[in-house]
């Protein structure tokens, strides 16, 4: 792998967004002055090159599981496609493995604004947040509210990639003690993290949690993995924040979880269907936070995601081995989970 620059043009297919961005990134230096967008419509349309001379693809700006497929049937030549964000729950593996393409993802671009969600979580939880703000809009002076400290507390990680780990960082310095669930054995305690938990046996592990969070990829594996069990063997104060994908969640088991007090409550940021239909039974509860798939987003998402697709195409233009590369078979970029 890597590029034939002696042309001196590097064509690089992009949605019809993603043209400009392109450009203006090669005028600021941040990309090779050889690369050339060349636009690909999700109608199969292509403008300004031949389909031979394309092998590299971004999929910038937009999520479109159906412009990833375009990519697939409109160009022969394509060897790399990269894509700035992370889930790959709807796009087609199975093909990308067959024509030996390699696919990277944009794991780490929304890792912080995600993780500072889940600290905000944990901490509306423990100070019972929303209990003083609905006294709040009220009129009530209630004094009958009992916050807690986060120190001394236990949050179980689904998942110990980007986002878990730093999430890690971030509970361990605020005395939260964390136990990650990881699939992939490791050496080493990654930092902020006290105990690693075999995927296999998770479950076991369950009855002290105050926190259970989602934070890794939906595969068919993990689909339905926070279920009618879980719930079963939580505490009745624990709280459930999923930043990841609905799919982990059983949603009929978290709504009866929560409708018989099972648990203390939910920060949400992702479902099964989006948008959330008006009627669905999460909407209107005073211990649950229902948020539209929005935790990845801050304003210095852009940066992280074009620096990103910068060097991953500097290590391909040498023939270096690219980061974040996704394991069709397994649906995600080792270390995600």
């Amino acid at each position: 792998m890597g590029a034939d620059v002696s042309s001196h043009v590097l064509s690089v297919a992009v949605p019809p967004a993603g043209v400009n961005i392109v450009r203006g990134l090669r005028d600021r230096g941040i990309l090779p002055g050889f690369v050339e967008p060349v636009e690909v419509g999700v109608d199969g349309t292509v403008k300004g090159a031949s389909l031979e001379d394309i092998k590299v693809a971004w999929q910038v700006a937009v999520w479109s599981p159906e412009w990833f497929a375009v990519c697939m049937r409109a160009l022969p030549a394509l060897e790399w496609l990269h894509s700035d964000f992370v889930g790959t729950d709807q796009l087609p593996l199975d093909d990308l493995a067959k024509r030996g393409i390699v696919f990277t993802n944009g794991a780490g671009n929304f890792s912080r604004p995600m993780a500072e969600w889940v600290i905000l979580a944990a901490m509306a939880a423990s100070k019972e947040l929303f209990k003083f703000i609905h006294a709040s809009e009220q009129g009530e002076w209630n004094r009958k509210i009992y916050p807690k400290e986060l120190s001394g507390s236990i949050m179980c990680l689904l998942g110990l990639g980007s986002v878990g780990q730093l999430v890690a960082e971030m509970a361990s310095c605020l005395g939260i003690k964390v136990r990650a669930v990881t699939r992939h054995p490791r050496t080493f305690l990654p930092r902020g993290v006290r105990e690693l938990i075999p995927y296999a046996n998770w479950h076991d592990h369950l009855s002290d949690v105050d926190f259970l969070v989602c934070a890794l990829p939906l595969t068919e594996e993990t689909a339905n993995m926070v279920n009618e069990s879980t719930f079963a063997l939580m505490k009745e104060t624990a709280w459930l924040i999923n930043v990841a994908r609905g799919g982990i969640v059983d949603e009929a088991a978290l709504v009866r979880a929560l409708d018989d007090g099972r648990i203390g409550g939910a920060v949400l940021d992702a479902f099964v269907v989006e948008p959330l239909p008006p009627n669905h039974p999460l909407w209107r509860r005073s211990n649950v936070l229902v948020l539209p798939h929005r935790s990845w987003y801050s304003p210095q998402v852009e940066e992280r995601t074009t620096q990103l697709f910068a060097s991953q195409l500097y290590r391909w233009i040498e023939g270096k081995p690219l980061r974040n590369v996704v394991d069709p078979a397994l649906g995600y970029a080792p270390g995600e989970l």
